[in-house]
């Protein structure tokens, strides 16, 4: 003869708990791809996390990128994703920008 158990209220709620998916939480992307503008180079580079980056040189044709007006980084005018602060809904670490 086989005896059955029956699961306990707590086996359920231990149950549920390990299927329940994990809080969500924001986790700043650290690379974004830069396009040249002029050229369409595409290059992958990291963000700093602490600072804008005002100016970058294209490898391929030696342009020099600004960020365009209103804009605070060069990440946040040509690259794939915003600058982390932008991203993390902060505002612009340095200030300069108006979000």
């Amino acid at each position: 003869m086989r005896t059955r158990m029956c699961p306990t209220p707590t086996t359920f709620t231990v149950i549920e708990r390990l299927m329940d998916p994990p809080p969500m939480t924001t986790v700043a992307q650290l690379e974004s791809v830069l396009t040249c503008p002029e050229c369409g180079h595409a290059r992958r580079e990291l963000m700093p996390t602490d600072a804008c980056q005002f100016f970058y040189e294209c490898e391929r044709c030696k342009t020099v990128l600004r960020p365009k007006a209103g804009d605070c980084c060069v990440f946040c005018s040509y690259g794939s994703v915003k600058c982390p602060p932008v991203t993390a809904r902060q505002g612009c670490a340095c200030g300069n920008a108006s979000r």
